[in-house]
């Protein structure tokens, strides 16, 4: 055995056997009560009436992404700021655990399970059709198609995938990790916001904010997963001619289901981990065959250039709400992604915060505001500026196949390369890893959540896990089959993050009281 294995292995802690019963003695009945009976009650409007339900929550999300935008945009600048504080303020040397407490992880394992379950389904969905999209539709009063449209488009991809999105997730997982490892308490949102609502977090109060928190997660998941059905579907019927239908995405999720739940049920060791450590060096692979076969100095040219661009214009686009033009580029793009990002950043940020242990809060807040926007970097400037330089160099229209809704155009895109069959297979099993990866993760902290406070608390029983793992299955199952249940299960869950801004910014601050009091500055 290596010394990376022995030490990934002697550091784990070991599960208990039982230590308060049977499992079911060990879940909180009440946020899982909760939880549910808003999930069936949802999916019932959602299979009666599904028009209506995505009326409703259009005209929901359009309120608070019209009224509220400015907030939005706010918030993220906040977070960015209290990261910069964590990392270089008086308390970044302070640990995730006992001071002498080694990493859990291979810094390899841990970087591929944050990016996995941060960004995941998310950066192979938008990866070619984001910087199109604003090729085709700039922000600015740009004219679309334009030299100056193709300048920007990868700039704004890197701010909508960049710092703040990961700012957003530290906001959770610095301060769940230190509460969890550092003050040994459950890794429950209600039990971080102790220090400023005392002894009303353990009570109703907090377990309804829990159970609000557990729906929020089982939303934003179900419908990241029900995209990334749809795009294996639109993949196999891209390279091997597969008829896109009801048996197709059954076939997908059944393969689908069975991988992340055996992964949930396995752990995070043995299952989350193994998955993490298969997609990153294959996304690796991937991105360098791209770099290679495609159009190299352009990717690097482009790569650069944006990223001057972005660093730039990073207050400007930070804050930009179009006032005056009123285009509603900002509100169908920056403030959607931020309400989105603030939906899943509890789970996100708290899954994070379980695989940080023996880290520095300084560590913590380098991955998320270097090493992670680094690699998010590297991803789109090889497989964004492959697409532009298709669309405007090649004279591939790329655009058109996308607003004709010719499948997801990442396979048109790597069909028009070398090796494109081989990349293409490649990256549907990139897609489904990382679909596996992000579910498996996420039915994780639910059941973290959802499990009553033990001696081992980033440990939650596996009945509880498999639950949570079979319910996000069924529920993304559903919402392919009945497709106007995805845009307002979607619309949903970011229209909850109205609310999860002001416990975000509460446990920031909560953080900061619990540092001040328990301890010493440097």
């Amino acid at each position: 055995m290596s010394s990376m294995s022995q030490r990934e292995s002697t550091t784990t802690p070991p599960t208990p056997a039982k230590p308060y019963g049977a499992w079911f003695l060990r879940m909180d009945r009440y946020v899982v009560g909760m939880s549910m009976a808003a999930i069936i009650g949802f999916m019932a409007w959602t299979l009666i009436a599904p028009e209506a339900m995505s009326k409703a929550m259009k005209a929901f999300f359009n309120f608070a992404t019209h009224q509220f935008g400015w907030l939005y945009l706010i918030t993220g600048i906040f977070f960015c700021a209290f990261a910069l504080w964590l990392a270089f303020g008086p308390f970044g040397h302070v640990k995730l655990g006992k001071d002498d407490e080694k990493p859990r992880f291979s810094f390899f394992s841990w970087f591929s399970m944050i990016f996995a379950c941060g960004y995941g389904i998310g950066v192979v969905y938008w990866v070619a059709a984001e910087p199109l999209s604003f090729y085709s539709s700039p922000p600015f009063g740009i004219a679309p198609l334009s030299q100056q449209a193709g300048e920007i488009a990868l700039a704004y991809t890197y701010f909508h995938w960049g710092w703040t999105p990961w700012a957003m997730y530290l906001a959770i997982s610095a301060p769940i990790g230190y509460l969890m490892f550092r003050r040994g308490e459950a890794p429950r949102f209600s039990t971080m916001l102790r220090p400023l609502i005392g002894h009303l977090a353990d009570g109703r109060i907090g377990k309804t904010l829990d159970a609000f928190l557990v729906l929020g997660t089982i939303f934003g998941i179900a419908t990241s997963a029900g995209f990334g059905i749809m795009q294996l579907a639109s993949g196999l019927n891209h390279f091997f001619g597969l008829t896109i239908n009801t048996g197709l995405y059954l076939l997908i999720a059944g393969v689908w289901l069975v991988l992340y739940t055996a992964s949930s049920i396995s752990g995070i060791d043995k299952g989350i981990k193994i998955l993490s450590n298969i997609n990153i060096p294959l996304a690796i692979a991937l991105m360098a065959m791209v770099l290679v076969l495609g159009p190299t100095l352009f990717i690097c040219d482009l790569g650069f250039n944006s990223l001057g661009i972005y660093i730039n214009n990073f207050f400007k686009f930070s804050f930009h709400t179009d006032p005056i033009a009123a285009g509603g580029f900002p509100q169908g793009w920056t403030i959607f992604y931020w309400a989105w990002w603030i939906a899943c950043a509890p789970a996100t940020g708290m899954f994070i915060a379980s695989i940080s242990r023996g880290r520095t809060i300084k560590e913590v807040v380098l991955v998320h505001m270097a090493v992670a926007p680094f690699a998010t970097w590297m991803w789109f400037a090889t497989f964004g500026s492959t697409a532009l330089h298709q669309q405007i160099k090649q004279g591939i229209d790329l655009v058109g196949q996308m607003k004709s809704g010719s499948g997801d155009i990442v396979f048109a895109v790597l069909g028009n390369l070398p090796l494109g069959n081989l990349m293409g297979v490649m990256f549907l099993f990139l897609v489904l890893f990382f679909l596996a990866t992000t579910v498996d993760s996420f039915a994780y902290v639910c059941a973290q959540i959802s499990t009553r406070k033990s001696q081992n608390p980033e440990v939650p029983p596996k009945p509880i896990r498999a639950l949570w793992a079979i319910a996000i299955g069924v529920i993304s199952v559903t919402l392919v089959l009945f497709g106007e249940g995805i845009s307002g299960l979607q619309l949903s869950s970011i229209a909850a993050s109205l609310m999860i801004i002001f416990v975000m910014i509460a446990i920031c601050f909560a953080m900061v009281k619990m540092l001040r009091t328990h301890e010493t500055p440097k």
